[in-house]
């Protein structure tokens, strides 16, 4: 299965999917015999290469205030349902009872898990990559002796898993050369991912032996953690906490080399300059600086002239009036979603 580029997009990141591949999916439900035995999530060869997605496209006023919409329809149901959750009462009905009791019993496993990211923008003649390997990551629930077991009725009332984790790492290597295939990625065999993906590339193919050692910044670790969650409604002792987790790791070992750091701090310059650049992104001309040089001149008085706007806090009387009509009106729109069915999928807009 091959992964889009959007897939990170969540991340609210300056980054894209330059390739992506999962390997199997494999969801097995156990229908006769659903809220008695777990359902098992099985996710194997995760790979994914991304790479900076700095350049800003010239976009209209309208898509950016779309953007700014989203987040705030985003916030605001997340924020309603959550109350609509404490309040419910689906808990205590049969539906919720089997929802719960699924969720609870839910039974993961995730292995070989490998994401890279390659820049040759940030620090322009020393290209570096960083990524995260994990061989293994499993989840089950467990008793009070740590036993896995199947959690039903009462027992609900607190959740308890046990989280297995082997080899996980982290590395940042300085100075390397950016993996490069002949044929398109999507032409790629199974196996061939799994090359590249542990060994990497050589002369435009899969390479079928390690070239060189990854710089870590977080070597291998294993270990284990014990999770536990009480349900909000379920009234724990005054004082003791909703949630808890306990950690148990072997030897971690961290490491930042010089030109590591040196890296890091490119990159995030990189992603500064680029979230400044967004916020003008609706100015920004359609045509190259040599084509329009006065449209480019324009560009930039106008995103000077918002950054003292916004600086002064001062504002045209019509502007004011124009904003103080908005935030009465969408008082009366929030008002009145917030008094509507909470049920609805979509809000209007209008």
């Amino acid at each position: 299965m091959q992964l889009k580029p959007e897939a990170l997009n969540a991340l609210k990141l300056p980054v894209k999917v330059k390739a992506g591949f999962l390997g199997s999916v494999k969801l097995k439900v156990p229908w006769s015999r659903l809220g008695q035995d777990p359902v098992l999530v099985y996710l194997d060869r995760i790979f994914l290469l991304a790479e900076p997605a700095t350049q800003v496209e010239e976009s209209n006023e309208d898509s950016i205030q779309e953007v700014k919409k989203n987040r705030i329809r985003e916030m605001e149901m997340k924020l309603l349902e959550s109350q609509q959750l404490l309040n419910s009462e689906m808990n205590k009905s049969w539906l919720g009872s089997l929802i719960n009791t699924v969720i609870g019993n839910l039974k993961l496993s995730i292995s070989n898990i490998h994401i890279r990211y390659e820049d040759l923008e940030s620090n322009p003649g020393h290209p570096f990559a960083a990524g995260v390997t994990l061989d293994k990551l499993s989840a089950f629930a467990v008793d009070d002796n740590g036993e896995e077991t199947f959690i039903t009725g009462g027992a609900l009332e607190r959740i308890q898993k046990s989280v297995e984790l082997e080899r996980m790492a982290v590395y940042l290597d300085s100075d390397v050369i950016p993996w490069h295939i002949e044929k398109p990625w999507e032409d790629l065999l199974p196996s061939e991912w799994g090359q590249i993906f542990k060994f990497g590339t050589t002369g435009g193919k899969p390479a079928t032996d390690y070239l060189e050692k990854h710089s870590y910044v977080l070597e291998p670790v294993s270990g284990n953690a014990m999770y536990s969650k009480d349900r909000p409604d379920a009234s724990p002792r005054r004082g003791q906490p909703l949630q808890n987790a306990v950690v148990n790791l072997d030897d971690v070992t961290l490491c930042l080399s010089k030109t590591g750091y040196r890296d890091l701090l490119k990159l995030a310059d990189n992603f500064t300059a680029f979230n400044q650049r967004l916020n003008y992104a609706h100015y920004r001309p359609r045509f190259t600086v040599k084509t329009d040089p006065r449209s480019w001149w324009k560009y930039a008085y106008r995103a000077v002239t918002d950054q003292m706007k916004k600086a002064s806090g001062k504002m045209p009387w019509e502007q004011v009036l124009r904003y103080a009509k908005l935030r009465k009106r969408y008082i009366s729109l929030y008002a009145a979603l917030l008094k509507s069915d909470l049920n609805r999928a979509v809000v209007d807009d209008n």
